[in-house]
Parts: structure tokens; sequence; C-alpha cells
């Protein structure tokens, strides 16, 4: 655990200096260029609520310094108006108000919408790497919480923020026109407040990014827990796991005190500070409204009265201090997604040809998943047009990773892989992947039907289509059997079948996308010898004239393959035809002979 929180606090620290506070506060106001003329129409009508509200103490002390103080005239009716007046005042700025927060909701989420929409689109196209490298949870944490924290800041925060800035530059104004020297003695508390502002920030700041790990933690945990409740229910590994959530949620309970400790400290400190600068205008206010008679009543009641203002906008501004940390805490972690740079990109004139024939080479292919380990060594192997091979050899072999870098999930460390006679980097990866299919020996099924999952790599295909692959593989009438037929929900994960079931589905929905070049990794381990059988000869049909890579661990079930490909430490040791290999009597052969009697044996 020790080694987690120090990756931890060292992440956060290199994410501090990427992203300086004038750079997340650029990016986050920079939305706004995306929506000129909501936010333009918010301006008016701050503007117009703050100069309203900015002359309703000018209302006040006329009607006290002509109407209210002692020794004026009795003016009844022209003390209705000005009360009229005020009333008048005070309903147009809540409708102002009132509008502006309407207003200003619509466009954050706007914003919100348009923030999330991005994100996402930026996962779509990162590489694998991000992704093992990456916890999901961590990542789901990012577009959920991090996003609804920063939607706060954009809703919220900034509302207020930009009415009491516009108020505050309204206030300032008029208080310089009532009494320069009154208002210089107001803001001789303001270096008290920088300095109290400097102090706090980082440790609020660090505060609010220890909640958005913490949170990120127990995220990541439950979309694990849940992702695995069939080996916990297995293991019985409950008590742990209950356990191991208990730490994680205590950790961002921990946090979130913390945080808001921090913030709760500082805002009495800001309001002591603000009480400090309202008595010294009292006192000075009251001398000279008494002893020197150089201002009215009614002036010391504005006076102080946009005194008091002066000190809530700053005080609000301090109060969504927090928002703004945890919105620019949540913020420096978005933006490490919309960042992030795929290790494999498009080229930036990619060739897109019309069709992809499958002709497959890889030129002295070296690979490495991290530095100075590698995984493949000097791969040379020629695929042609419409053949299938197989790739066999003991775990880690490396026989996946040759299927990753022909599908450009990864680049080559060394070497070059060729399609069709051209460099793989050159030809447009969307053309690419959807000319091959793969179907993984881990089996993923979307929510939805049977029929929809069947359709996922070719949407447009028609379901007569669906139903002649379906028919070759043996999988159309066990599907009629199910309720709802091709319409039943196979629900997350596609957990309402069988790992077998779930096998073959991701085997036709590869079919029936129609590829070039098919991928088999182990595609029919988890059904019965039967149904193998049958599998295997609509497997034959389907791979006729189609460039077919297969990785099989059952030896029997390769033996059609037009070339055996043996792979042991990353490096092709044997080549060549089931016959052949068996001839040679090298490690194809002691790999068959193993299986043939441990299958006697069974």
């Amino acid at each position: 655990m020790g080694w987690l929180l120090h990756y931890m606090a060292r992440e956060e620290e290199e994410r501090e200096r990427k992203y300086s506070d004038w750079t997340l506060f650029k990016r986050v106001f920079g939305m706004f260029r995306y929506y000129k003329t909501e936010a333009a129409a918010v301006a008016a009508i701050v503007l117009t609520a703050s100069l309203f509200s900015s002359l309703i103490p000018i209302l006040m002390q006329r009607t006290i310094d002509y109407f209210i103080q002692p020794g004026t005239k009795d003016f009844v009716n022209e003390l209705m108006i000005m009360g009229g007046l005020y009333l008048l005042f005070i309903i147009l700025n809540f409708v102002l108000i009132l509008t502006r927060t309407i207003f200003f909701a619509k466009l954050g989420q706007k914003m919100i919408y348009r923030i999330r929409n991005d994100v996402f689109t930026k996962l779509q196209y990162l590489s694998f790497d991000y992704f093992t490298e990456t916890e999901s949870g961590r990542t789901i944490s990012k577009v959920t919480n991090d996003v609804d924290a920063l939607g706060e800041l954009l809703t919220t925060g900034i509302i207020d923020i930009f009415a009491d800035f516009f108020g505050l530059i309204w206030i300032l104004v008029i208080m310089f026109l009532y009494d320069i020297q009154m208002t210089l003695l107001t803001f001789t508390v303001i270096p008290i407040l920088l300095i109290i502002a400097i102090f706090f920030q980082k440790r609020v700041r660090a505060a609010y990014r220890r909640t958005r790990v913490a949170i990120a933690k127990v995220t990541a945990n439950l979309q694990e827990t849940i992702s695995g409740v069939r080996v916990t229910k297995a293991l019985s590994r409950e008590g742990e796991n209950i356990e191991r959530f208990r730490d994680l949620n205590q950790e961002n309970f921990a946090a979130n005190v913390q945080a808001a400790g921090v913030s709760s400290l500082f805002m009495p400190i800001i309001q002591i500070i603000a009480a400090l600068g309202s008595t010294i205008v009292i006192i000075f206010g009251g001398y000279a409204v008494i002893s020197l008679g150089t201002i009215t009543y009614g002036e010391l009641y504005a006076f102080l009265e946009y005194s008091n203002r002066f000190f809530m906008p700053v005080i609000s501004l301090f109060t969504f201090y927090t928002i703004i940390q945890s919105g620019f805490a949540a913020a420096e972690r978005i933006f490490e997604i919309v960042d992030e740079e795929p290790s494999v990109k498009n080229h930036s004139n990619p060739f897109k040809p019309k069709e992809i024939n499958g002709h497959l080479e890889l030129h002295s292919v070296d690979f490495r998943y991290q530095e100075n380990v590698p995984v493949l060594k000097n791969i040379n192997l020629v695929i042609n047009q419409g053949e299938s091979i197989a790739l066999v050899g003991q775990t880690g072999a490396g026989k996946t990773t040759i299927t990753k870098l022909l599908s450009r999930y990864y680049d080559v460390s060394e070497g070059e892989v060729l399609v069709d006679g051209r460099d793989i980097k050159e030809i447009d990866l969307e053309i690419l992947r959807k000319n091959i299919a793969i179907v993984p020996q881990d089996v993923y099924l979307f929510s939805g039907t049977i029929m929809e999952n069947l359709k996922f790599g070719k949407k447009e295909a028609m379901d007569d289509e669906v139903f002649d692959v379906c028919l070759i593989l043996g999988l159309h009438d066990y599907i009629l059997r199910l309720p709802e037929g091709y319409e039943t929900d196979v629900k997350e994960g596609g957990s309402r079948l069988s790992l077998g079931q779930r096998q073959l589905i991701s085997l036709a929905r590869a079919v029936v996308a129609d590829p070039s070049i098919l991928i088999l990794d182990e595609c029919s381990s988890s059904v019965d010898p039967i149904t193998e059988a049958l599998i295997q000869k609509g497997i034959n049909f389907i791979l006729k004239e189609r460039t077919s890579i297969i990785i099989a661990h059952r030896l029997s079930t390769i033996k059609n393959a037009s070339k055996i490909v043996v792979l042991e430490d990353g490096e092709i040791i044997e080549e060549g035809t089931h016959e052949k290999l068996l001839l040679k009597k090298g490690k194809y052969y002691d790999l068959y002979e193993t299986q043939l009697t441990s299958n006697i044996i069974n």
C-alpha cells in the first residue's frame, strides 16, 4: 500500500508542475469562446443587475438626508415615491438575478455536455497502452466525478464570481466618488486578506486534490469488485472486499473532512478581517459626521453600506474559493485525458485503399511493451492473401502480441509491418481496423440484444446476413431456442449467457463484419468438444479465400492450416505444415505428442 500512496503523491506533484493556476484559469474560462452569444447575454444581465444593486444605497442616502434626518420637512408624498422606487429597484434586481442564474445554469450545462463528449471522444482514440497502464475505475471517475466538480465551478462558482467582480468595480467607483480618504482607510485590511489567501491557497488545492484521488480509488475499487463478482463468490472473498472498500472509503472520508476543515477555517478568518474594515469605517465615519461635519448621516450610511458590500463580494469570492480549488483540481485530471497523446497515431496524410487484400509481411520486427524487456525478437513472417496460418507456442511466447501489431494496436519497436506491400503506419487506421476482425479469448459482449451485438462491427448488415453466419457456425438454432430469440437482452458483458455462448457470438460478430483479415485467438476454448467440432467445420468454410491467423493451444484444431508458426520466447523457431513439422520432430512435435498423451490419459 505504501508504494501506491507514494505513486499517488508523485503523480499529484507532476500534475501540479504541469498545470499552473494561470494555465487552468485560461483553459477553464476559455470554454466560453464556444458560446460567445450566450456569454455576452449573461454579461449584459450581470452588468445591469450590478448597476441597479449599486444604486440602492444612493437612494437610501437621499431618503435619509432629505426626508428622514431630524430637521427636514415632512415630505410624505416624496417619501412614498422614494419607497416605491426602492421597492422597484429591489424587484428589478431580483428578476435580473433570477434571469442571470437561469441563463448561466443553461450555459454551464452546455459546457459540461461538451466537456463530457470531448473526454469520451478522446478516450475512443487513445492507444491500448493508456488503458493497460490506467485503471478503468480512475478513468470513469474523471469522466463522472471530476466533470461534475468542474461543472459545479462552471454553473455555480463562475456566475457568482462574475457578478461579484462587476459589482466590486461599481462599488469601488462609487466609494472613491463619496470619500477618497475613507476608501483608502477601508483598503488597509486588503494586504491581510491577500496574505491569508496566499497562505491557504496551496493547502486548499492540495486538500481537494486528495479528495479527487480518494474518490477515484473508491470508484476504481467499486468497478473492479463488481466486474469480478464471480471470482469473489467463487473464492468467498466478500469479507476481504468489504474491508478493502471500507479502508478506501475511510480514506475518501478523511480527505473530504480535511478539505472541509481547511476551507471552513479559512472563512471565519476572512469574515473577521472584513468586520475590521467595517469597524474602521464606523469609527472614522462617525467622527467625520459628529465632530467634523464633513459628511452627512445619509452619506455615512451609504458609505458603510458600500463598505459592507465591498467586503461581501470579497468574502463571496473566498467562499467560492473552495469551489474554484475543487473545480481546478478536477480540471487538472480532466485535462490529463484531453492532453494525452496516443502512442499510435494516424499518418498525417494516410493512404486510403479502396480495399485491403490481406497480404501481410513482418520484417525484422522487434517489440517491447516496456523498455529493455523484449517480447518479440527479429520476427520475419510472410502471410499471403487468403492464407490461413496458425501461431502456436507456450503462454507468453508472443503469439497475441503479433496480432496486436498487425492490427496496429501498438507500433513495432524496430523493423516494419507491411499490409499489401505498404507500411502499416501509412494506412488509414479506420480503414485498416475495419478490415481486420479479432475474436479474443477474453470475450466481451455489450449491453443490448444478441442481434445488436452481432451487428456491432457492421451496423448496416442485413438480418439475413447475420442468420447465414449463425447457421454456418451452428449458432442459429441455439439462439432461436432463447425466449426472445435474436432480440434476447444479454445484459452487461453478456452476463446472461455462458462463456461458451459468448465466445460463439463473438466469433459470429467478427464474421458478420466481413473483414479481409480474421484473427482467432482461442475462439472455441470454452466450448465442449462436440460443439467445437461443429464450429471447426463452420470456421473452415468461413476462412476460405480469407487471410486468417489462428492462435490455438489445441493443436488438433489447426492441422489444416496453410502454415504453422512455432514461437518460443518471442522468436520464431519452426515454420511449416502440420505434417512437415511432425516429421521434423522439433518443438511442435513435442507439443503435439504432449497433448496427444494427455488426451489419451484423460
